[in-house]
């Protein structure tokens, strides 16, 4: 991707430059990772299987796609897996050459750029602010005429909500020539979810993240289940050996702890609560009622724009993701990732001191 196309959170090294601290130091809200950090066990695991990097890795990435079936009950034959979800995004649009990808906005932005980059004409279906930005499939359906993609994110980046899943199979059955991609980067973090990875109709491609939940988002591993065929198509265009033996190691082992997976929903659904009480009630942003591990706010009134609290946030040694460059969304808005309690606390403090210092 050109450098002046990456505009996402996470990019710690240049964040904590700016701020005057080391990497260590900084408190990143930018990028949506599990606040408890590493699983348990997960560095003895990586000492382990440290030798497997004297060899190449296994191209087919076997291992993860077992570990992948067992965890979610989907066929072998209906997995690839990726250096990242983003990989097989950028593979996708190619491998399936269609015309047209509608995306509902805002949304994550390499779903668009994946798609102009194979050629394709984006078409950006704008969700209204007014209605909470909530996607309505009939809306949407009419910019359908057969010969594209819909890119869906469930839950969405940024505004983390979810369209009902059997309102998306519902719509893949009346548009069969339509192809649907599900982003399910944050599904794992909503407890119960109806997953589009099973009951999938056949023209539904879902994409996953591993390492968002786990916590291991340097190692970079994600996978895609879809029909058979159309996985091996877009295997096709994924390079060899992309993933490499540490990352697989890791997927191998991290679907199965599942207690890791209880205290990780646990604290999320504890810490969303806290910390979006705080924002709405201590300085009357408005919250967005996101399910996943980041919420959006919007602030109202004239005090400050988002840009100008990132910045003074940054100078205290605090990340957040300015949402400015999401297609449908201002300088109002600005998302900040859910993480452990004290560094909540850390977030809304420093945001009392800021808002203090401008009355």
């Amino acid at each position: 991707m050109p450098r002046s196309q990456f505009q996402h959170g996470g990019d710690i090294r240049r964040l904590a430059a700016r701020a005057g601290v080391s990497q260590d130091e900084l408190l990143d809200f930018s990028a949506n990772i599990n606040p408890l950090g590493l699983p348990v066990g997960f560095r003895s695991l990586i000492r382990r299987r440290l030798n497997e990097i004297l060899h190449y890795p296994d191209p087919r990435a076997a291992g993860v796609i077992a570990a992948v079936s067992r965890r979610y009950g989907i066929p072998p034959e209906e997995i690839i897996v990726g250096n990242g979800s983003t990989e097989i995004l950028y593979a996708l649009p190619r491998a399936l050459s269609r015309g047209r990808a509608v995306i509902p906005v805002p949304s994550y932005a390499d779903y668009a750029v994946a798609s102009a980059l194979a050629g394709m004409e984006v078409v950006k279906v704008a969700l209204s602010e007014h209605r909470g930005f909530i996607l309505e499939m009939d809306e949407l359906e009419d910019h359908l005429q057969g010969d594209e993609i819909v890119f869906i994110g469930r839950p969405n980046n940024p505004t983390g909500l979810s369209c009902a899943a059997v309102a998306i199979r519902a719509a893949a059955r009346r548009h069969p020539d339509t192809v649907f991609v599900i982003d399910e980067a944050f599904a794992d973090f909503v407890p119960a979810m109806d997953r589009l990875l099973v009951r999938r109709p056949p023209n539904v491609i879902v994409l996953c993240s591993l390492t968002k939940f786990h916590a291991i988002p340097g190692l970079r591993l994600g996978f895609a289940a879809g029909a058979a065929a159309v996985m091996e198509k877009i295997g096709g265009f994924i390079l060899p050996w992309t993933v490499n033996a540490l990352a697989q190691a890791a997927g191998e082992t991290v679907l199965d702890d599942d207690d890791y997976r209880r205290r990780t929903l646990a604290l999320i659904e504890k810490e969303r609560r806290f910390l979006s009480e705080g924002l709405r009630d201590r300085f009357a942003f408005h919250v967005y009622p996101g399910e996943a591990n980041f919420l959006l706010a919007r602030i109202d009134g004239r005090k400050m724009d988002a840009p100008g609290l990132a910045a003074k946030l940054l100078k205290k040694g605090i990340a957040i993701r300015r949402c400015d460059n999401f297609t449908g969304l201002d300088r109002r808005f600005f998302r900040v990732a859910v993480r452990k309690r004290p560094e909540n606390e850390a977030l809304l403090a420093a945001l009392q001191d800021i808002w203090t210092a401008l009355d």
